[in-house]
Parts: C-alpha cells; structure tokens; sequence
C-alpha cells in the first residue's frame, strides 16, 4: 500500500457512513425485540395459569357446592 492509499483508509474510518451505522442500530433493535417476544412467548402458559389462579377461581369458587348445585337445578327446571 502507497502512504497516499493508507491516508484514504484512515479516512474512511474517521467518517463513517450515518447508513451503516443506523443500519447496525437497527438490527441490534429488532434482535433485541425478537429475544424479548420470544420470551413473552415462551412464559405466556405460565402467566395465564397465573392469572386464572389468581382472579377467575375465586370467582368461580365463591359459593359453596352444594349451593350451587340447588341453584342450578332450579334454572333447569
């Protein structure tokens, strides 16, 4: 390499192209995302067994049985 081709190097290196760079931000972005969403993804079983624990059984438990039975089958009938 000629010292006039090593300056040109040097150059390049000392401004580098914005496109490159926010192509580079860009995808280290979307890689970041695509981890988090495959983590939502993989924990959403568990969150909904969370939140039907939690919330919907109290619900569907706060009467007795037996109660529930007789009430029942006077909507039968």
């Amino acid at each position: 390499m000629t010292r006039e081709q090593d300056k040109e190097n040097n150059n390049d290196l000392n401004n580098p192209n914005p496109f490159v760079a926010g192509a580079a931000v860009w995808q280290s972005l979307m890689t970041y995302w695509f981890d988090t969403y495959g983590e939502f993804l993989k924990n959403a079983p568990k969150m909904t067994e969370y939140w039907y624990n939690t919330y919907w059984k109290p619900w569907l438990n706060w009467m007795p049985q037996q109660e529930r039975q007789d009430r029942d089958k006077v909507n039968i009938q």
